[in-house]
């Protein structure tokens, strides 16, 4: 049924409406706990983002929010440039109004503002069959690396009890297999050793030394987006964006890596527990692996059966991760890219990157 509406850019005051919406249509909205409202952690989202080119756009009928969709800025190291870059995040039309053009009107909406304010690169991510059809009808560039799950499951039966599905007795058992092969292929493995002694500990914040450590990190890759202290700061040391806990690994005040965990206890009876980044100076894959090690003591000792990292298929990490029983396994999600500008060389560079000269993980992609 043809409606009246109108799409703009968010007005103050809108954000309770918009808020509402995504409780509405996601069954309740960011799914993930916190100690603040939802309405605070739209604040902290997009009004208090550090680059300050946060943007929302509404779809308005009968003075009510039916439709918003946002744009979350970030900037990514590409190649030897580092470019100011988006993603999509948090878009939703009402039940009632779908099938209208509404989602339509307002990316083109987004795309236009986005040129407006500098965007030249724009990710997006879909396991949505209808939006991965529609980014390859319009042309969209697949990004040139898969993207993976690593997950460590404690106690299989408890965690396939708690998640029932349909072939779940199948599922059980193909783990089972995958799980007692990477035993086999970890034993024959070599752990990274390191001859150097360094200390991990939990930080509060991040202090300058991470300017200096991205600074040593951001030529090695050729895509990772920046972890400057502002950003890192914003991401992960707000309450209102959730509880982080930030592990650093140093020697002599000197930082050689870093891990962010996150329990996400929205589901109570079963909560999980996910490495939401991880980064070291490179080649130091000792200090990588001993930040897991950590972490798994963390989730271990908390008592959570199920943990999760996001990573580039076939990186670096992968064989740390396996040896600590970690299983791999495929992302039903499909990266596409936009480019508004050309970057000549440094596209060449993407296109044609290793897996360990690529940098993506959850803590990039607005998921927890």
């Amino acid at each position: 049924m043809p409606c009246d509406y109108s799409v703009r850019p968010y007005h103050p005051g809108d954000e309770e409406g918009i808020v509402e919406l995504l409780e509405t249509v996601f069954i309740g909205w960011p799914h993930f706990d916190l100690d603040c409202t939802p309405l605070d952690h739209w604040r902290w989202k997009i009004r208090d983002n550090p680059l300050e080119q946060a943007r929302a756009i509404v779809a308005i009928s009968d003075n009510k929010i039916i439709g918003c969709t946002h744009i979350l800025p970030f900037r990514i190291q590409i190649g030897d440039n580092l470019y100011f870059a988006c993603q999509g995040v948090d878009a939703a039309v009402h039940p009632s109004f779908r099938e209208r053009g509404i989602f339509n009107k307002m990316l083109g909406l987004n795309s236009e503002i986005e040129k407006e304010i500098g965007i030249v690169f724009r990710l997006r991510f879909s396991s949505n069959p209808i939006l991965i059809n529609r980014n390859i009808r319009r042309g969209f560039p697949r990004f040139p690396h898969d993207i993976i799950h690593f997950i460590r499951i404690h106690d299989i039966d408890l965690h396939f009890k708690m998640y029932q599905s349909k072939y779940s007795w199948l599922k059980k058992y193909v783990f089972y297999l995958i799980k007692f092969f990477n035993k086999l292929n970890s034993a024959l493995s070599v752990s990274h050793k390191s001859e150097q002694t360094f200390r991990i500990y939990e930080i509060a914040n991040f202090d300058d030394r991470i300017n200096v450590f991205w600074d040593e990190v951001k030529n090695y890759y050729n895509f990772i987006v920046e972890k400057s202290k502002d950003y890192l700061n914003w991401r992960y040391c707000d309450l209102r964006g959730g509880n982080y806990i930030i592990r650093i690994a140093e020697v002599e005040g000197i930082i050689l890596g870093y891990s962010v965990l996150r329990i996400n206890r929205y589901r109570e009876e079963y909560p999980v527990g996910y490495i939401v980044d991880l980064l070291t100076l490179p080649h130091r894959l000792d200090v990588a692996d001993a930040l897991v090690k950590d972490a798994i003591e963390y989730f271990d000792s908390n008592n959570i059966n199920y943990n999760e990292y996001l990573s580039i298929k076939d990186h670096l990490y992968k064989k740390i991760f396996q040896r600590q029983g970690f299983v791999k396994r495929r992302l039903k999600m499909v990266t596409f890219f936009e480019l508004y500008e050309k970057i000549g060389r440094d596209y060449e560079k993407l296109q044609t990157s290793s897996p360990s000269s690529v940098h993506l993980v959850y803590g990039d992609i607005d998921w927890i």
